[in-house]
């Protein structure tokens, strides 16, 4: 099911015949949702465990990479299938079907979730994002484990020859693999640890910026969502994003108005060429506040009409399609630009 904020996402997946099927862990089950909408279960909120990306039914990239404390809500399937009445004609049927407007007078219905978090982030926890650390691990007990063999056999040898040397490589190998699991516990234990700590001291601060500076956390976040699907969809060769985590936020007053900018680490899934590919970058974007009114949308169906011709508008046109005037801004916090990172 389409709403406003993922109006963007659906039209560049439609473009390019992209279909993404992600699975949803929901307490003890996993579940699949397409966005296709072949084939979604009736779920309010779950965590990403995998996206599978497919080009004209044809897998083409699979990611495995997903914090397990960001959460996601969906519209569900009830809101989908409820019947709709056209406020224009009286035309009833179900309300999925009136996603590109009435099928017979063309009267828009935007919807909008108003209880969804798109990914808001309350925990910053450690998140590892590659195999690095597992491979950086592997290196480490097999250098040690190599060093251990030859000093056994060096020692309890007699002679040492060419056979001794196959013998410390083999025996490096077994003792790596038995002794892999320790490593890697010992590595978490020295390493993560310091950076557990400093991540929690982070988390506390941010915590404490959204406390005094007493802004809407989860309407800067679903506005934030929805300014950064604008900026990253309007870009041809980008078709998905997964934000990783909220570095920082600074908060500042210029001009009379407020500021915050924020600092996040991305994934960017992106097509060229048929093929799929993903990045990981550093973004910096900066956002201010509306001062000069929004519409106001209420969960579920929304009529939004022109103040010049009546007539029906696309919240995501931004502008009458009849007459061009321009709609009053969805959102109270808008991106002013973007800064390399």
């Amino acid at each position: 099911m389409s709403f406003i904020s993922d109006d963007y996402h659906d039209k560049k997946l439609k473009e390019k015949n992209v279909n993404i099927k992600t699975n949803y862990i929901v307490g003890n089950n996993i579940f699949e949702r397409n966005t296709n909408h072949s084939k979604n279960d009736d779920i309010n909120n779950g965590i990403i465990c995998e996206k599978k990306y497919y080009i004209n039914n044809e897998l083409k990239h699979i990611e495995k990479n997903f914090d397990t404390r960001m959460e996601y809500s969906f519209i569900s399937q009830t809101e989908e299938n409820k019947e709709h009445t056209c406020p224009n004609c009286g035309m009833r049927a179900k309300l999925i079907n009136f996603l590109d407007g009435c099928p017979y007078c063309r009267t828009y219905c935007n919807i909008e979730y108003t209880d969804k978090e798109l990914g808001n982030k309350y925990h910053y926890d450690l998140v590892l994002k590659s195999n690095k650390y597992r491979i950086i691990t592997a290196f480490i007990d097999l250098i040690i484990s190599i060093i251990i063999s030859f000093i056994f056999i060096k020692t309890t040898s007699r002679t040492f020859n060419n056979v001794d040397i196959i013998k410390i490589f083999v025996y490096g190998i077994i003792l790596s693999i038995v002794l892999y699991y320790f490593f890697y516990m010992m590595d978490a234990y020295f390493i993560l640890g310091p950076v557990k700590r400093y991540k929690e001291k982070i988390n506390e601060q941010q915590k404490l910026f959204w406390e005094q500076t007493k802004i809407d956390k989860k309407k800067f976040f679903n506005n934030f969502n929805y300014e950064i699907s604008k900026y990253y969809y309007k870009q041809d060769n980008i078709i998905d994003y997964d934000i990783l985590d909220y570095l920082s936020y600074n908060y500042y007053q210029k001009d009379n108005k407020n500021y915050i900018e924020v600092e996040i680490e991305v994934r960017l899934i992106t097509l060229e060429s048929n093929t799929i590919k993903s990045h990981y970058l550093k973004e910096s974007f900066t956002f201010y506040q509306n001062v000069n009114g929004t519409t106001e949308l209420k969960g579920g169906e929304n009529i939004i009409k022109c103040v010049n011709c009546g007539a029906s508008i696309n919240a995501t046109d931004g502008k009458c399609e009849y007459c061009g005037t321009e709609i009053k801004y969805l959102q109270e916090w808008i991106l002013e630009n973007k800064k390399d990172s």
